[in-house]
């Protein structure tokens, strides 16, 4: 169920929803807000990874990575 919000826009930000794809003013602004939505989402994923890769790996696993890595490399680099 939809409900109905009356907005007021600026002339120039109503232009541009005009020029959007879409059949009503509804339906492009109900798709831009669903779009605008889920880029704020998305960077804050975003942010959120790189606050968590950024504030540096544990020794311990990147030790444990560099061991992976280290036989990684033996098993690739064997010729039998």
């Amino acid at each position: 169920m939809k409900e109905r919000v009356t907005v007021s826009l600026a002339s120039q930000l109503l232009a541009a929803v005009d020029r959007a794809p879409g059949e009503s003013r509804s339906e492009k602004i109900e798709r831009l807000l669903q779009e605008a939505l889920a880029g704020r989402t998305y960077q804050r994923w975003v942010r959120e990874l790189e606050a968590f890769y950024g504030a540096g790996v544990h020794p311990e696993d990147r030790a444990e990575d560099l061991d992976w890595q280290a036989l990684g490399h033996q098993a690739f680099g064997r010729d039998d």
